[in-house]
């Protein structure tokens, strides 16, 4: 009777121990201290000590009186590879004839090593059920620390980048803005002379001459200043002053704008009333007519000769939408992924049709700085429509 209470007290005092031990180890978060806490609790029950804490992938950890020497550990590591993740009984000459067993370190994450134990005879069942306890605490604590070691490994390495992309991003801004201004002094003094040249009694080929040095500087300068704009929005740079915006006069101004390239290609614009869109809206005013100029003049350039243009707005949800619709050929399915990319004139780079690749990329990206969205729908063969999206800063009047 004397035995059996000395046991269960000697029992209760391990599983106490083992509590004890299990917040020890979820509190260090180091895998070396961890298996070095396994060691302590080994030797505290009778008659067993500890031989090894083989971490998987790291090695041995603390080797315990019991066990012994390199060639040892060594022979009992070839055993647990040959026992697989359930670990068991370790039956190594080296080892012999002491009763050996392997308690696998495991949670629901995975397989964290083996707690190997020895003793000069089979512990009672309550002492290998502490023993087998152990192993499973000491295999969380271990695969948790593993977590936690890969994910501070991660969110540094993130951080890392984070920072390296700022860098990146502000070298970038920083080359972009001095070449801009590098560039644009030499091309606005071409620009000058050039239109000096206009105002000249000119051949008709001296006047195509210049013209031709007008337009390709014009278009030099425009994909200077989106480049520099993209740039800006990458950084975070790019200044908006947000106010409220009335649509109508946006597309009002928009078409007295297109309204000459209209007519050069015999497009009608069909443009909406005041009060059929009498809408305010939250954005940056000089912003707001950059998107719908881009989008206006696109539909121009890519329309059919004697086609149309209509722009039409609408609410839903406290959202106001501008749509801009051509009737030209229409955009293939196979291409719209694409339409959004830099320099990507989806093939009209071998037209006459003069463009950068630039337009739709920055109005999007305005769109987005501005709290919106632009989004696109097109049918081939029967025209393309762009779809303006921003926020509703006043009920209509």
């Amino acid at each position: 009777m004397a035995d059996e209470l000395g046991r269960l007290r000697a029992q209760l005092s391990s599983l106490q121990s083992l509590l004890t031990l299990s917040k020890l180890m979820g509190d260090s978060g180091d895998q070396l201290r961890i298996a070095e806490l396994a060691g302590t609790a080994v030797p505290s029950l009778a008659r067993c000590q500890l031989v090894g804490v083989e971490r998987a992938g790291a090695g041995w950890g603390p080797v315990g009186p019991a066990g012994g020497s390199a060639a040892a550990l060594g022979e009992v590591t070839e055993v647990l590879q040959r026992l697989g993740p359930h670990g068991g009984a370790v039956a190594s000459p080296a080892m012999a004839p002491r009763w050996v067993w392997a308690y696998p370190m495991q949670s629901a994450a995975g397989h964290a090593g083996f707690l190997v134990v020895a003793a000069d005879a089979e512990p009672p069942a309550e002492e290998r059920f502490v023993l087998q306890s152990l192993a499973q605490q000491t295999g969380v604590a271990l695969i948790n620390a593993r977590l936690q070691a890969d994910e501070r490994a991660a969110a540094a390495a993130a951080l890392e980048a984070k920072r390296e992309a700022d860098r990146a991003n502000t070298a970038k801004s920083e080359f972009l803005s001095r070449m801009s201004h590098e560039l644009r002094t030499p091309l606005n003094a071409i620009l000058g002379f050039g239109q000096l040249l206009q105002l000249d009694d000119l051949t008709e080929e001296q006047a195509e001459s210049a013209d031709h040095i007008l337009r390709a500087g014009r278009h030099l300068l425009g994909l200077i200043n989106e480049v520099l704009d993209l740039a800006r929005i990458e950084s975070g740079h790019l200044a908006l002053s947000p106010e409220p915006v009335g649509v109508h006069e946006v597309i009002k101004d928009t078409i007295d704008l297109i309204g000459p390239l209209a007519a050069e290609r015999a497009l009608q614009i069909h443009a909406p009333s005041p009060a059929e869109c009498a809408w305010t809206v939250h954005a940056d005013p000089q912003r707001l007519k950059q998107i719908l100029l881009n989008l206006a003049s696109n539909a121009v350039k890519y329309n059919n000769h004697g086609g149309s243009i209509s722009l039409t707005c609408d609410d839903a949800d406290g959202r106001i939408r501008v749509a801009v619709a051509d009737t030209g050929p229409g955009i293939p399915a196979d291409k719209l992924p694409r339409l959004f990319t830099q320099f990507d004139r989806l093939g009209a780079e071998h037209s006459e049709i003069q463009g950068t690749g630039m337009g739709l990329v920055l109005a999007k990206r305005l769109a987005e700085a501005m709290g919106g969205a632009l989004t696109v729908t097109s049918v081939e063969g029967e025209g393309t429509t762009f779809t303006l999206e921003l926020s509703l800063a006043m009920e209509p009047a």
